[in-house]
């Protein structure tokens, strides 16, 4: 998108031809990240693509547009509501960037942030449920990110087992498994000056959930929730009733007659034990 010269810049290029073809908007375009196998992502240039939106863009001005980052101010962090205190000298920028899979953050702020967020999954054995949640605060908008966008299941291996203890009293209802656990997904990058050394990234995990557009012209960049697919894929039927199989790596993203007979079955089991 911003580049440090002209002749090199592809949007500029881009630019000029869907200018001649009479474009309101020929130095924008919109990015769109599917978040499952049956829908397909989109850039779409000289615009963006308003059904991909559930809410009005909300719009926020490039940080030093000649440093040729689409980089945007960062008023904050907060770990589940509580304000972490990077941010408080006011120097925490955050870049927006396609071509990074992870969410990236300064070394100083990955170990509160991670220890922060980090869980046990539900006895269904997801991460796809409520959570901590991850807020960055932009100024024009907060971003929150939930165990969905920032988490994989992982065993806990290094967790040696409790000793059973039997005591006399009710018997203690647990929601949590010890074996499985949301494991955050995060990557520590430390930049020098001028773009660190206070440096987010914001990468697929937010801009799969949110849809962005870059407006090189006015300088800005506009973050809006994404529309998508509604109601739940394969693996996330699967995983909404104990004692079916859980999340498959491969295979089809939609459940098939198969999995629905199955998921009927096992919530007449679970309704029986109830």
């Amino acid at each position: 998108g911003l580049s440090q010269n002209r002749h090199f810049n592809f949007l500029q290029a881009i630019g000029d031809h869907l200018r001649g073809l009479g474009s309101a908007t020929p130095s924008t375009f919109g990015v769109f990240l599917a978040s499952s196998r049956s829908e397909t992502s989109e850039m779409a240039f000289g615009g963006w693509t308003s059904s991909h939106l559930v809410e009005p863009l909300s719009w926020g001005g490039i940080h030093d547009p000649e440093a040729g980052h689409w980089i945007i101010p960062m008023h904050g962090v907060r770990v589940n509501g509580r304000l972490l205190d990077i941010c408080k000298d006011g120097t925490c920028r955050a870049a927006v960037d396609t071509g990074t899979s992870l969410l990236s953050m300064p070394s100083e702020a990955f170990a509160p942030i991670f220890e922060g967020i980090r869980h046990a999954t539900p006895l269904t054995g997801h991460c796809v449920g409520t959570g901590p949640l991850l807020q960055i605060d932009v100024g024009h908008f907060t971003i929150v990110l939930g165990p969905r966008e920032y988490s994989q299941i992982r065993e806990n291996r290094n967790k040696a087992p409790k000793k059973l203890k039997f005591k006399e009293g009710p018997v203690a209802q647990t929601t949590t498994r010890s074996d499985l656990r949301c494991f955050p997904i995060l990557m520590a990058m430390d930049f020098p000056e001028p773009l660190g050394p206070k440096l987010f990234i914001l990468g697929e995990p937010v801009l799969r959930k949110y849809y962005t557009v870059y407006d090189a012209q006015r300088q800005q960049v506009g973050i809006a929730r994404a529309a998508h697919r509604q109601g739940p894929n394969r693996d996330e039927l699967l995983l909404q009733v104990p004692g079916v199989d859980g999340p498959r790596k491969g295979g089809r993203s939609n459940p098939t007659m198969f999995d629905v007979f199955r998921w009927r079955v096992a919530v007449r089991q679970l309704q029986w034990r109830l």
